[in-house]
This record gives structure tokens, C-alpha cells and sequence, in this order.
């Protein structure tokens, strides 16, 4: 089926008798003057045989060059119906670490705003194989910030509010993390698939981590992890009312030092399935998410997809190529 965008463009044609009439003008005139000329009647009927054969094609040329040219004016374009396969659609939660040794600055400007953001880079652009995304946020204690939501200003209006809360908090309980993330998914209505991915530096201190991993094995879901800071020692700044003075002391008011633990974030993703990023400057991070987001996209089917193309390039083409074969003869 085709249609045209320009279909008024098609009373051009109208100059086809046009073309037609100055091609029988010219062939009279032409033999009028074979008939007034003094050429030998063998070499006359040879002449007009040849001159015959070319005016005719000439004449076909002619009206197939306007034709042509005609057509692509309309703008055609052909109707195709395609077949696009499609790929469930699955919700993300994500899992970020809150406690003070987050805010360590070995990776720039630290390690936990990093972190937050990567994670809006990621929700900016997010990837069309993801529906909805929720958010815990966990250090000794867990707090789901979100539920599942398509709604990203949500989310980024929670990241923010991580982001300013000055308080320290202390522990790394990844087990309770995954704990409301189970309570999360259970209290969802909507049976799509889920996937858990945990942000963390790493040092759990929690007592369920592995009760929860058997049952996130159980039900099948698979829990990702990246990690994000150096190998080094550091000091974890104290962020106080008014930003950073100073760094966290201990009881014995030596400064207190964090170190990335990959371990624990590795044995999470073996167990459940998952995979296990490494982010040591912090870069890393969004292309890790993009990477986990994008894997294992199950087929579920196809659709028709109308399409309509553009086939006036083909006319412009049938025109050029008439118009050198009426330039030939």
C-alpha cells in the first residue's frame, strides 16, 4: 500500500500530452524534411527505420523521465509491516549503603556521592528493559526510601535527602537490606521480575546475611553487587551541621579508618547468581548498572509494527536514468 504526502504535486502530469505533442511536432517536421531532401530511396527507408526505432524510444524515455520525476514529487511512501520481538520489562531495587564509611574520599568527591550520582545518571537514561525502580537505603539499620515506582523525581528527591542527612550512621547490615527488599517485593502486586542490586564499600557486620541469601536463592532472585572504594586505609570525615570538620574519632580519639571489603559483595553475587563490578574510581559505576540492567532480557513475543518508508529516492532514481537514456539518443 502506498501513500502520498504530497499528492497535490501529481497534477504535474498533466504535461504528459504536453511532451507527447512536441514529440509528434518534431517527428512531422522531421519527416517532412526526409521527404523534401534529395536521399535515395534505400538510403531513405533505412533512415527512417533507425530515426523510426529511436523516436519511439525516445518518446518512452520521455514520459517515463516526467513520470518519475512526478512520483517522487508526491512523496511516496510504502506501507511494511514489521515484526519486533519483545522483551519483558523487569523492576530494579537498589540497594545503597548509608553508613559513615560511605562518605570515606577515596574516590572523589566521596565515595557515597559518587554513588548517588551514578545511580541519577543511570535513572536519567534508564534503560527501556527496566520498569520500575525502588530504593533502600541501609547502614546498621534498613529503611526503604521507595517503592517500586516509575516516577524518577521521586527517587531523586530521596537521593538528595541521603545526601544531605549530616548524621553519622554507623554499622553495615546488608543482611537487613536484603530483608526489607524481600518485604518490598512481596508486598508488589505486579508479578514481573526483580532485580536486587547492591552499592556498598562492603563491611558487613549483620548476622542474617545468610539466612536471607538461602532465601533469596529459594525464590529465585539474583542479587548484584558493586562495590566502590580503594584498598587503602582511610580516615572517614566528620561531616558535622555545616558540612566536613574534621574526621570520626574513636573512644580513644584516634581517627577512625575504613578499608574496602570486596569479599563479603563477592560472596552475594556468587550465591544468588548474581555478578560482582568493582568500582575504584567511582566511573565505573554507571556502566556496571547499565551492563546488570541490560543482561538477561527474556523474549516474550512479537508485535506488528506499521512502518512507513520512503520510496522517493527510487523515482528520483527512475527519473535520472530516463532522462541520460533520452540524452543518449
Amino acid at each position: 500500500m502506498l501513500r502520498f504526502l504530497e499528492p497535490g504535486m501529481a497534477r504535474w502530469l498533466l504535461l504528459l500530452p504536453v511532451v507527447f505533442a512536441c514529440w509528434w511536432l518534431h517527428v512531422r517536421a522531421k519527416r517532412r524534411f526526409r521527404e523534401q531532401a534529395r536521399i535515395s530511396p534505400v538510403l531513405q527507408a533505412l533512415s527512417r527505420l533507425r530515426s523510426a526505432r529511436r523516436d519511439r524510444a525516445a518518446l518512452v524515455a520521455s514520459l517515463v523521465a516526467l513520470a518519475a520525476l512526478v512520483l517522487a514529487l508526491t512523496r511516496p511512501q510504502l506501507y511494511v509491516q514489521l515484526r519486533v520481538p519483545e522483551y519483558e520489562r523487569r523492576d530494579l531495587v537498589l540497594l545503597l549503603d548509608r553508613s559513615a564509611s560511605m562518605w570515606a574520599e577515596d574516590v572523589k568527591p566521596s565515595r557515597f556521592r559518587r554513588a548517588v550520582q551514578e545511580i541519577k545518571g543511570f535513572l536519567e537514561r534508564k534503560p527501556e528493559g527496566i520498569d520500575r525502580v525502588g530504593l533502600v537505603g541501609f547502614a546498621g539499620t534498613s529503611l526503604v526510601l521507595s517503592h517500586l515506582t516509575r516516577d524518577m523525581n521521586a527517587l531523586f528527591f530521596y537521593l538528595d535527602w541521603a545526601v544531605d542527612d549530616r548524621e553519622p550512621h554507623f554499622g553495615t547490615d546488608i543482611g537487613k537490606a536484603l530483608a526489607s527488599a524481600r518485604e518490598l517485593i512481596k508486598k508488589d502486586d505486579k508479578k514481573t521480575r526483580k532485580i536486587l542490586l547492591v552499592i556498598s564499600d562492603g563491611d558487613d557486620k549483620g548476622e542474617e546475611l545468610q539466612a536471607q541469601l538461602a532465601a533469596l536463592r529459594g525464590e529465585g532472585v539474583r542479587v548484584h553487587c558493586i562495590g566502590i572504594g580503594s584498598a587503602r586505609e582511610v580516615p572517614i570525615p566528620d561531616r558535622g551541621e555545616a558540612g566536613a570538620r574534621g574526621l570520626l574519632q574513636d573512644e580513644q580519639g584516634a581517627p577512625l579508618l575504613t578499608r574496602f571489603d570486596e569479599g563479603t559483595l563477592r560472596d552475594i553475587a556468587a550465591t544468588t547468581g548474581g555478578r560482582y563490578f568493582r568500582s575504584r574510581r567511582g566511573d565505573e559505576l554507571l556502566t556496571a548498572m547499565r551492563e546488570i540492567a541490560g543482561q538477561e532480557r527474556r523474549l516474550v513475543g512479537y508485535k506488528a509494527a506499521p512502518e512507513f518508508r520512503d520510496v522517493h529516492r527510487w523515482a528520483l532514481l527512475a527519473a535520472a536514468a530516463a532522462t541520460l537514456g533520452v540524452l543518449i539518443l
